[in-house]
Protein backbone atom coordinates (compact mmCIF):
# COMPACT_ATOMS: atom_id res chain seq x y z
CA UNK A 1 0.00 0.00 0.00
CA UNK A 2 1.09 3.54 -1.11
CA UNK A 3 0.73 6.05 1.17
CA UNK A 4 0.17 9.04 -0.95
CA UNK A 5 -0.93 12.03 1.61
CA UNK A 6 -2.27 12.70 4.55
CA UNK A 7 -5.56 14.89 5.51
CA UNK A 8 -7.70 16.40 8.38
CA UNK A 9 -11.80 15.35 7.86
CA UNK A 10 -14.33 17.13 10.31
CA UNK A 11 -16.82 14.55 12.09
CA UNK A 12 -18.73 14.15 15.03
CA UNK A 13 -18.07 18.03 16.34
CA UNK A 14 -14.24 17.19 15.85
CA UNK A 15 -11.28 16.68 13.69
CA UNK A 16 -9.41 13.68 12.88
CA UNK A 17 -6.01 13.21 10.85
CA UNK A 18 -6.44 10.24 7.82
CA UNK A 19 -3.09 9.42 5.93
CA UNK A 20 -4.44 8.23 2.19
CA UNK A 21 -2.92 5.49 0.72
CA UNK A 22 -3.78 3.46 -2.56
CA UNK A 23 -4.16 -0.22 -3.41
CA UNK A 24 -6.50 -2.56 -5.24
CA UNK A 25 -7.89 0.21 -7.37
CA UNK A 26 -9.01 2.02 -3.91
CA UNK A 27 -7.88 5.13 -2.14
CA UNK A 28 -7.84 4.44 1.42
CA UNK A 29 -8.58 6.47 4.30
CA UNK A 30 -6.43 5.29 7.55
CA UNK A 31 -7.42 7.08 10.89
CA UNK A 32 -3.83 8.39 12.16
CA UNK A 33 -4.28 6.88 16.04
CA UNK A 34 -6.08 4.80 17.74
CA UNK A 35 -9.99 6.40 17.17
CA UNK A 36 -11.95 6.37 13.91
CA UNK A 37 -12.92 3.29 11.34
CA UNK A 38 -10.85 3.66 8.38
CA UNK A 39 -12.81 3.47 4.81
CA UNK A 40 -12.15 3.80 1.11
CA UNK A 41 -13.28 4.80 -2.09
CA UNK A 42 -12.95 4.43 -5.72
CA UNK A 43 -13.21 5.90 -9.03
CA UNK A 44 -15.75 4.68 -11.08
CA UNK A 45 -16.33 6.19 -14.77
CA UNK A 46 -15.03 9.52 -13.51
CA UNK A 47 -17.17 9.39 -10.02
CA UNK A 48 -16.47 8.45 -6.64
CA UNK A 49 -17.70 5.89 -4.75
CA UNK A 50 -17.37 4.44 -1.29
CA UNK A 51 -16.88 0.58 -0.64
CA UNK A 52 -18.84 1.04 2.32
CA UNK A 53 -21.88 3.74 3.23
CA UNK A 54 -20.51 6.78 4.65
CA UNK A 55 -21.74 10.05 6.06
CA UNK A 56 -22.51 12.57 3.61
CA UNK A 57 -20.47 15.38 5.13
CA UNK A 58 -17.45 12.69 5.75
CA UNK A 59 -17.79 11.15 1.92
CA UNK A 60 -17.34 14.77 0.35
CA UNK A 61 -14.42 16.06 2.43
CA UNK A 62 -12.72 12.90 1.32
CA UNK A 63 -13.60 13.69 -2.33
CA UNK A 64 -12.26 17.20 -2.17
CA UNK A 65 -8.93 15.81 -0.56
CA UNK A 66 -8.92 13.24 -2.90
CA UNK A 67 -9.25 15.61 -5.98
CA UNK A 68 -6.97 18.20 -5.04
CA UNK A 69 -4.15 15.91 -4.36
CA UNK A 70 -5.03 14.53 -7.88
CA UNK A 71 -5.12 17.55 -9.38
CA UNK A 72 -1.54 18.58 -7.80
CA UNK A 73 0.23 15.85 -9.29
CA UNK A 74 -0.91 17.10 -12.75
Amino acid sequence: MEQLFTTQLKQGGGTMAYRVAFANEQYHFIPDGMQGSPFALRREHDEWHPVEPLPEEVLQQAIAALEQYLLQQH
